[in-house]
């Protein structure tokens, strides 16, 4: 593993949380949708690059990945979006509770 690799993940994991946590505030200025796109961006980098990361990180990436997937957020219906960045929300908060760290 190189500290890069750990580096990366880890302010990947950072910028997730931290636009989730922009996106849930009650006079937020993103969207869930626009939220969903830009972590799914993040998401998909840092999956690329979680190969020799630790264990912790890469698999809280490669599971937002693939929460997010292949899905088109741009034609989501506002219910889906909405459902969708909740299990996103829910795959971090998860991470954070079993002690993993979360950037």
């Amino acid at each position: 593993m190189t500290a890069k690799d750990a580096l990366a993940c880890r302010r990947a994991l950072r910028e997730i949380r931290e636009i989730a946590a922009v996106a849930l505030l009650d006079d937020a200025q993103i969207s869930e949708q626009e939220s969903l796109q830009t972590i799914a961006a993040i998401a998909g980098w840092a999956a690329e690059g979680t190969g020799s990361a630790p264990l912790d990180c890469a698999n809280v990436i490669r599971r937002l990945d693939a929460a997010i997937g292949e899905a088109d957020i741009e034609s989501l219906d506002d219910r889906s979006a909405m459902d969708l960045f909740k299990t996103v929300i829910a795959l971090l908060q998860s991470n954070v509770r079993h002690g993993a760290p979360a950037g």
